[in-house]
């Protein structure tokens, strides 16, 4: 008697259900919502959808052979922090800038590296040699230009080295006149321009003739066309 009861229970709330269902069909979305606010969210899907006794089980995963490895949900949240052992950051020196690699001597470096002179000097006697071998036109303009280098390096370090042996005189002799008890006599920017162009002028000398008339052309066309510029006007 009770199943019998039990399931004309249950027909007839399906019946009322299904009659519920009808008068909400016909209602409008604003009216829904209004009697959802109204009852409530889950009295309204109860009503709707029926009442669900059946519980959502947690997944449970298995292996179909133990050597697998275990399949874990993706849904878990991942620890977004991670425990990584810390790496220490090595740090750049620069010895140009480095104090503790002590300070820049020009003098002592032109002495401990001296020897790439007689280097330079040797790669451009081979250079020469290759460039008069060579028959490419390419190859002869890279030689060429890498002889020229060579040449502009080689000709900086011994006016370098000429300009640092002057100034070493000029300390000695100023010493050597503090020693004797005289007053040293200090040249000035224009006189020590004096005697660099008398010393330019007699290394020409020494050359060839030919030098001397070359430089001075080249020094005559630099001073006309200093001489040639347009002044900056102003503007009152």
């Amino acid at each position: 008697m009770s199943s019998e009861e039990d399931n004309e229970s249950f027909d007839e709330d399906s019946i009322e259900r299904d009659s519920i269902r009808k008068e909400l069909s016909s209602m409008s979305f604003e009216d829904l919502q209004k009697l959802k606010e109204k009852i409530g969210a889950k009295v309204y899907k109860e009503v709707v959808f029926g009442n669900s006794n059946v519980e959502n089980k947690q997944k449970i995963f298995k292996r179909e052979n133990k050597n697998r490895p275990r399949e874990v949900s993706a849904k878990k949240p991942v620890r977004m922090q991670l425990d990584i052992a810390p790496v220490k950051k090595k740090e750049a020196r620069d010895p140009r800038f480095d104090p503790l690699c002590g300070e820049f001597n020009k003098k002592q470096f032109s002495q401990d590296y001296g020897f790439l002179s007689d280097v330079r000097i040797n790669d451009i006697k081979a250079i020469k040699t290759e460039l008069r071998q060579t028959k490419d036109p390419e190859k002869e303009l890279k030689l060429r230009r890498l002889l020229q280098r060579l040449k502009d390096q080689d000709r900086a370090s011994k006016k370098d080295k000429t300009e640092r042996e002057r100034k070493q005189k000029e300390i000695e002799t100023v010493e050597d006149e503090f020693k004797q008890g005289r007053q040293p006599h200090f040249k000035n920017k224009s006189e020590m321009r004096v005697e660099s162009l008398v010393k330019q002028y007699e290394d020409l000398k020494r050359k060839g003739t030919g030098r001397v008339q070359r430089h001075l052309k080249r020094r005559q066309q630099k001073i006309k066309k200093k001489s040639t510029r347009t002044p900056a006007v102003g503007i009152d």
